[in-house]
């Protein structure tokens, strides 16, 4: 008989599987966070700066659009870019040469040299405000910043405002003619409370068109820019001021200096009155000269 002996049979070993490393682990939930990081700053910065991108795509615009004008309950102005001239809209060039040259004259001497900024009159408003420490210091916009204020802005006071208006001011000098800029900026500017644009001004004060305005009317309108509803009180009163019958005069003579006007016309318009002047001599007030309790100059903005 044959001994059969069992084959012994090996037991399986049993496979160990390598526990996973928990650092690739942690490098990814750390990328994650970093990435969901940055996607919100992208978000944050594209939400700031969206208004920014539209304005500068409005700018391009401006060549061939206009600004139609509508009155909130403050009487403030909204303004709407439209493709149509609206009825109260005036062409530079039905705009009187005198009033252009008044505004100019008045408001930024060197309109169509600069960039858009006029870095003598800055750093001069700077060293009237920061160094000196003056009350009244001039102000240092340009037409071309005052009008990127108006259109895109509120009258908040920030650096960052003043960062993105700088940006604005020089990308519109760089799609924009300054004839057009100057005609939009005579076409939506405050001549008075509620009173907005050459065409509603020149009727309001002297029931005229813009093109028929004279030198010393043109001068007046001048004049109101700084503080339009402060200093319309000349004609409020029907009598100027002093210090109204100064700065029209001021306002004059660098208009004759500036070739907008020759000497007789200067003379002359010294002389004369508006149609609403009362015949008496000029009130002396300094209710106009002084900045009115929180305004202030451009200088504050910086």
């Amino acid at each position: 008989m044959l001994n059969i002996v069992p084959m012994e049979v090996a037991e399986p070993t049993s496979i160990t599987t390598p526990k996973p490393k928990r650092w690739p682990k942690v490098f990814t939930i750390i990328g994650r966070v970093i990435l969901c990081m940055w996607l919100a700053v992208a978000i944050y910065i594209v939400y700031l700066l969206s208004p920014f991108i539209g304005s500068m795509y409005s700018i391009t615009k401006i060549p061939n659009t206009y600004f139609e004008i509508k009155l909130n309950k403050e009487k403030k102005a909204v303004y709407k870019q439209v493709g149509t001239m609206p009825a109260d809209w005036t062409p530079l060039d039905k705009i009187s040469k005198r009033l252009r040259g008044a505004i100019i004259s008045s408001e930024d001497g060197k309109f169509y040299t600069h960039p858009g900024y006029d870095i003598e009159e800055l750093q001069d408003a700077i060293n009237d405000g920061v160094v000196k420490k003056k009350k009244k210091v001039r102000g240092a916009s340009t037409i071309t910043q005052q009008l990127i204020k108006n259109l895109y802005f509120t009258t908040e006071h920030s650096l960052w405002r003043k960062t993105k208006e700088m940006g604005l001011t020089l990308w519109i000098e760089d799609h924009v003619e300054k004839n057009k800029i100057l005609e939009t900026y005579l076409n939506v500017i405050e001549y008075g409370e509620g009173l907005y644009g050459i065409k509603n001004a020149a009727k309001f004060y002297f029931g005229k068109e813009p093109q028929a305005l004279n030198a010393r009317e043109s001068a007046f309108l001048a004049m109101l820019l700084p503080s339009p509803k402060r200093y319309a009180q000349s004609f409020r009163k029907k009598t100027l001021t002093q210090f109204a019958t100064n700065i029209v005069n001021s306002v004059m003579f660098k208009m004759l200096q500036g070739g907008y006007i020759g000497v007789d016309e200067y003379y002359s318009s010294i002389d004369s009155r508006f149609a609403w002047e009362k015949n008496v001599e000029p009130e002396i007030g300094t209710e106009e000269s002084e900045p009115a309790e929180g305004e202030s100059p451009d200088i504050g903005d910086l």
